[in-house]
């Protein structure tokens, strides 16, 4: 600048000053070289002045930049440190998510299987329990038609009793009438004597051919009453046979009462260990599903074999 200065004064003085001599010129170079030099040494004071106000604010703004520098490096350093964690974070996240799914769909695969093999278990079972109360039905119809043919047989009994009294009755009936026949045959055995006695030979020819008639009525008399004792005989065989047949049904019907209370002890044991049976199976599947094991399938029931009473016909 202060080159400039020199040269648009040195430039404007000659239109200033007037032409002189020569010596008058080194005057005035001197002089304006002299102004020229003072005012240069006011502008570089003037320029030092200036530089010493604005270096404190340029030293200032030094500081702040150095002090921004520094908190952005920071600012990166713990934003990079963060960006770090964050995404060490998010990889143990992943890992976490990933390992939930796996043990979700195990769980899951787990319970699945579990619940399809008790499906499984319950259905055998039940189809299990449902033909041991079908065979216990049918030995209870069997039983019932055995009852019923006793009831039938009882009743048959009681109509051979009914019918045996009335045979008793007519057989009473029947030796009233023989002690009636035989009074009247001694009778006519007296009367007859007495006729042969008092009358002539002829009366008594009469008479002793009536008297063998009635021997000959009462030989077919006793005749029939030995027939009528055969009778009472085989009756009496028959009732003797249809007393065993009653001692034979009386002991059925205690068989029957006994296989009657036997069928239901058995009932009532199968029943009970049935509900055991289902009770302990529910008990270890819910154990092993707490224990987050699979559950393996139980072994099948025993068979109850139901024994078996022999009746005696």
């Amino acid at each position: 600048m202060s080159d400039k200065k020199s040269k648009d004064a040195a430039g404007d003085a000659p239109e200033n000053v007037l032409p002189t001599t020569p010596t008058e010129e080194l005057g005035a170079e001197d002089i304006v070289s002299d102004a020229n030099v003072e005012s240069s040494d006011a502008t570089a004071e003037k320029i030092t002045e200036t530089l010493e106000q604005l270096l404190p604010g340029v030293l200032e703004i030094a500081e702040a930049t150095n002090s921004a520098a520094d908190v952005n490096r920071k600012s990166a350093a713990a934003l990079k440190k963060g960006l770090d964690q964050v995404k060490v974070q998010a990889e143990a996240l992943n890992d976490a998510s990933e390992k939930s799914a796996v043990l979700a769909s195990r769980v899951m695969i787990g319970a699945v299987s579990a619940l399809v093999i008790s499906v499984f278990l319950y259905g055998f079972i039940a189809f299990q329990l449902a033909s041991r109360v079908t065979q216990v039905d049918s030995m209870l119809v069997a039983v019932s038609k055995r009852i019923v043919q006793m009831n039938s047989a009882l009743n048959t009994f009681e109509q051979l009793r009914s019918s045996i009294g009335q045979l008793a009755v007519t057989q009473a009936q029947f030796s009233d009438r023989q002690m009636l026949l035989i009074e009247a045959v001694s009778r006519s055995e007296v009367s007859t004597r007495s006729l042969a006695k008092e009358v002539p030979d002829l009366a008594a020819q009469q008479v002793g051919l009536k008297t063998d008639q009635i021997a000959t009525q009462v030989s077919s008399l006793s005749d029939d009453l030995a027939g009528q004792s055969t009778i009472v005989s085989t009756l009496s065989k028959s009732v003797g046979a249809l007393g065993q047949q009653m001692k034979s049904l009386e002991a059925q019907v205690s068989n029957v009462k006994k296989l009657n209370a036997d069928v239901e002890a058995l009932i009532a044991l199968e029943r009970e260990n049935y509900l055991d049976v289902l009770q302990r199976q529910v008990a270890v599947e819910e154990a092993r599903q707490a224990e987050g094991k699979p559950v393996e399938p139980e072994p099948a029931p025993s068979v109850v074999v139901y024994p078996y009473i022999s009746i005696s016909k």
